[in-house]
């Protein structure tokens, strides 16, 4: 996310796509605002925030150049925020708080244009302060929203807070699964945010498939001498997977009555582990 040299294609404005695209490089020179909507919610409070630390703390956020807004219903100072937030990010108190000043909280609907319009104006005014060029800066909003808010969401977002990415700024899209409730509602949500964004802005993520402990069940597996020519149906009786937390729905109570905790847990990251504990070697065919 920070600054430097990308390669941007840029089709010719002649308007007929058979025209091949010219690429150029454009420095990113402009601030990058990170836009966290849900931001008083339990997934922005114990997922979303702590990893933009993680981030700050390893160099990837530079302080210089990133802010981060909080936008939600929820009508609270950015102190309440920062409270709320604080306990979930470790304990070097140091870059902590460090980190907590990069962010300013927006309260606002999800549906109507003035919450939107404020939060556009504190971005334009942190990227003023920054000097950034018009078109230079980057935008990008991370919806720790239930599905259902996110079409209403999207148009505001299309309508009051858009970069322009002429001089090589842009705006990103970052939606979090589940995506819908069945085939046809994921369809119907893909078509409302495809009429207004471009597949390239939109980043459509899990939160839990492919952490680092899921991963390295295959390193334990299949590289490991003394699992791999144990690890099957002669020599394992059962296998048993426990999802266990030591605390209850919070916040979440009225996201689970919407979408249920099967949709949000077991479709996806219980499987994935189910996958990597009793798949069959991969076998690696040699060409």
């Amino acid at each position: 996310m920070g600054s430097g040299q990308w390669m941007v294609e840029r089709r010719s404005s002649f308007g007929n796509d058979s025209f091949p695209k010219e690429h150029e490089t454009v420095s990113e020179s402009g601030c990058l605002s990170i836009i966290v909507l849900g931001a008083s919610g339990d997934l922005a409070k114990k997922k979303t925030f702590p990893a933009l630390y993680h981030l700050y703390r390893q160099g990837f956020l530079d302080s210089n150049e990133v802010h981060i807004f909080g936008y939600a219903r929820t009508k609270i100072s950015d102190d309440d925020l920062r409270d709320r937030i604080r306990g979930y990010l470790g304990k070097d108190a140091e870059h902590v708080s460090k980190f907590l000043q990069l962010i300013k909280y927006v309260s606002g609907s999800y549906d109507s244009e003035d919450g939107f319009q404020l939060l556009d104006k504190e971005i334009s005014q942190h990227e003023e302060s920054k000097n950034s060029a018009e078109g230079s800066s980057r935008r990008l909003f991370y919806l720790a929203l239930p599905p259902s808010v996110y079409p209403p969401v999207c148009r505001m977002i299309k309508k009051c807070c858009m970069n322009n990415s002429d001089l090589g700024g842009w705006t990103r899209i970052v939606i979090e699964k589940p995506f819908g409730k069945d085939l046809e509602s994921a369809e119907n949500l893909s078509a409302q945010i495809g009429e207004l964004f471009e597949e390239a802005q939109l980043y459509r993520i899990d939160h839990y498939l492919g952490k680092e402990l899921v991963q390295n069940l295959l390193v334990l597996r299949f590289a490991n001498r003394f699992f791999l020519p144990l690890w099957n149906r002669d020599n394992i009786a059962n296998v048993q997977i426990v999802f266990r937390e030591d605390f209850g729905t919070e916040g979440r109570g009225g996201y689970f009555d919407e979408y249920g905790i099967i949709r949000d847990i077991i479709q996806n990251h219980l499987l994935q582990v189910l996958c990597l504990v009793a798949m069959e070697k991969p076998c690696f065919s040699q060409t």
